[in-house]
């Protein structure tokens, strides 16, 4: 991946004769990925199911931009930054125009052998670890598809004090969050941990995290997954377990559903997948996403939903692919409501992808 590297010297900006200079960089980097969908079933504005073809986000990562940064400060040390703002190539718009850096805004230190501390707008530790290292669809592709790694767990979180280090073969990742409301002290708090352990080839992982909702209440939802992963010479295989409960409307609202809250949602979901490199430039990736839930719309109901991705990546150069994609997703029971006026949905998709 090329990147814009601005290096910048303490020396010779006003600093005394002498005095110890320290090597800062600041990187400007970014993904522009957008796609042509097709989905055979959908709600319109006018209330009516029907087929539609649409310009959306990426199929393989959102697009976004951003900064980072770092300075030396010896002795193994070092301070950096990182701000990062997603936005949709097919209008230009930013995807959340409530915030300037929308995806991620954070400094920190880094002491080496202790470990990294950081505060801001971070990842949840159940995003890194799957869309870094276990989902196959590195929790990318369409909104269809990506809903179980999604609904599992929040994706981020504002004011978020996150502590990071890697001993050996194991790396941990431990964060609290105090919410954004000085007068609800439990509304967004958040508290998660994961562990990633590589021996060789294979790849394990794990991660549990609560977040309240607060308004005076102890509402929550709380997750844990376990994953793995094996890197073959040209193929990776994932595998995967989420266990889920969510009071909050949280999960209801990710998978498309009604958003009743108080209800103790539950989920068990399982996934599986395989990336093969086909070639140099050729990448086929393979992903199957199942969950089973409970307490969806009443106490006691039992939904079933389903997921089948295939994906098509070719190089064109290390920095701009073109891919395609096909997918079916499928619900019974309790969660029929979680696609527009049918039980199954299939769908496809071209585009193109430039990392900068």
């Amino acid at each position: 991946m090329k990147r814009i590297t601005l290096s910048l010297a303490a020396a010779g900006l006003g600093l005394a004769a002498g005095a110890a200079s320290a090597e800062t960089s600041v990187t400007l980097y970014g993904i522009a990925d957008v796609s042509m969908r097709y989905v055979n079933t959908s709600s319109g504005s006018t209330g009516v199911d029907g087929s539609r073809i649409s310009m959306e986000n990426g199929a393989i990562s959102n697009s976004r931009w951003g900064l980072r940064g770092s300075e030396d400060l010896g002795d193994g040390n070092r301070a950096f930054f990182r701000l990062e703002q997603g936005f949709n190539v097919q209008n230009g718009r930013g995807s959340d125009t409530s915030k300037t850096f929308n995806r991620l805004a954070y400094v920190g230190l880094d002491g080496g052998k202790i470990g990294a501390l950081t505060l801001g707008l971070q990842n949840t530790v159940i995003q890194d670890l799957m869309a870094d290292y276990f989902d196959p669809l590195t929790v990318g592709n369409y909104n269809e598809n990506s809903w179980l790694p999604a609904a599992m767990g929040r994706v981020r979180n504002n004011n978020t004090v996150r502590y990071s280090n890697t001993i050996g073969d194991l790396a941990v990742i431990a964060s609290w969050a105090n919410g954004d409301r000085w007068d609800d002290k439990k509304a967004g708090q958040q508290m998660g941990i994961s562990l990633r352990y590589t021996a060789g080839q294979l790849g394990l992982g794990g991660a549990f995290m609560k977040t309240y909702q607060g308004t005076d209440s102890d509402l929550r939802q709380q997750v844990w997954n376990l994953s793995a992963s094996y890197q073959f010479e040209s193929a990776k295989i994932f595998a995967g377990y989420f266990n889920g409960r969510d009071q909050t409307g949280w999960v209801n609202a990710v998978m498309g559903g009604t958003t009743t809250a108080q209800l103790d949602r539950k989920d068990n979901g399982y996934f599986a997948g395989v990336t093969w490199q086909a070639t140099p430039r050729w990448a086929i990736t393979g992903a199957a996403y199942y969950d089973q839930s409970k307490n969806v719309v009443e106490d006691g109901d039992k939904g079933k939903r389903y997921a089948l991705v295939a994906v098509a990546e070719y190089a064109l150069s290390k920095r701009t692919q073109v891919y395609g994609t096909v997918d079916y997703n499928k619900v019974n029971d309790a969660v029929t409501g979680e696609i527009a006026g049918r039980t199954s949905q299939i769908g496809a998709g071209v585009g193109i992808r430039h990392i900068f």
